[in-house]
């Protein structure tokens, strides 16, 4: 599709520049004369055109004659006007410039508008889209995902800033202040946001555990603990392949009821793929302005890894 409209655009453009040169040469030329003279009262000037330059000429010359003995005679000067080839090649070039602009406005990825379309574009989710309200949720996920034998669950995003790690850092409380005893694993290496949620400092985290450096749990509330995100010194993706990621996940899931991991956003890279996989279902994070195409990505990988849309909160950030 974007090459079809590249191609069109270098027609669109070679058409001009041929309408250009033709314009140029078919387009009638006018010569311009100006003159005057200096009289008593002050300087007269007259400027007159005509299709010759001894026409445009002459009647400058009569405009001086007209006036008796004048102080200073400025004489007749001509020269050419009409359109240029540089001015037709300027101009074909701006309404290039203008079908180009209404060519990528009109092709531009569309946003989801509607909860129907947000379907269509990531599956029917057992928990229908919602803006988040913590403890309504928090019911439903434990109700329908956490009390069928699972602990885990992935919170995922098509794209970057659509407060991903804002929800899932206030689902925790929600379900830890329900009684759920619950961990909250920042797995996004690539833009880690958890411990600023919670006022913690980005140290002695996940990175460190999968590292085998020491790891420090922040017990952040009765029923809540955080890993934070922390610093790792390899590839991110690598790092979360180890085989100490799934044995933290399994470790995890036989102590605490609820496990969510945040993870760095599908356009960033397919890292969300091994939680969710792990996990068999995502909540997914998204706005009704993020792209389409961005959100078939997401269903995608999601779809690669057999994991389900658990839920849909729909974010204001």
């Amino acid at each position: 599709m974007l090459q079809s409209r590249w191609r069109l655009l270098a027609l669109v453009l070679a058409t001009s520049v041929a309408f250009a040169c033709v314009a140029t040469l078919l387009s009638p030329q006018r010569y311009v004369a100006t003159g005057g003279v200096l009289v008593p009262a002050g300087m007269l000037k007259a400027q007159y055109s005509a299709p010759d330059p001894q026409t445009a000429a002459a009647l400058v010359q009569g405009f001086i004659a007209r006036h008796k003995n004048p102080l200073l005679v400025d004489p007749p000067l001509v020269v050419r006007v009409g359109p240029s080839l540089a001015t037709n090649i300027g101009l074909a070039g701006l309404a290039v410039a203008l079908f180009a602009g209404f060519l990528f406005w009109r092709h531009r990825p569309r946003a989801v508008r509607s909860e129907n379309e947000l379907i269509a574009a990531l599956g029917a989710p057992l928990v229908a889209a919602r803006p988040l309200v913590p403890q309504d949720l928090s019911r439903q996920l434990l109700a329908g995902w956490f009390d069928r034998g699972r602990a885990v669950l992935a919170v995922v995003s098509a794209e970057a800033g659509e407060g991903r790690a804002r929800v899932a850092a206030e689902l925790a409380r929600a379900f830890a202040r329900s009684g759920a005893p619950t961990l909250l694993v920042d797995a996004d290496f690539r833009s880690p946001a958890l411990h600023r949620e919670f006022g913690l400092r980005n140290r002695a985290g996940l990175a460190d555990f999968l590292e085998g450096r020491n790891t420090r749990l922040a017990h952040c509330a009765d029923n809540l603990s955080v890993l934070v995100a922390g610093r790792p010194g390899e590839d991110p993706l690598e790092l979360l392949s180890r085989k100490r990621m799934q044995d933290l996940l399994a470790a995890a899931a036989k102590r605490y009821r609820v496990v969510l991991v945040d993870t760095p956003a599908a356009a960033q890279g397919p890292d969300l793929q091994l939680f969710a996989a792990f996990a068999g279902g995502a909540l997914v994070v998204t706005r009704f302005s993020t792209k389409i195409p961005a959100l078939k990505h997401l269903r995608d990988l999601l779809a690669c890894c057999k994991a389900r849309v658990v839920g849909t909160v729909l974010s204001s950030a």
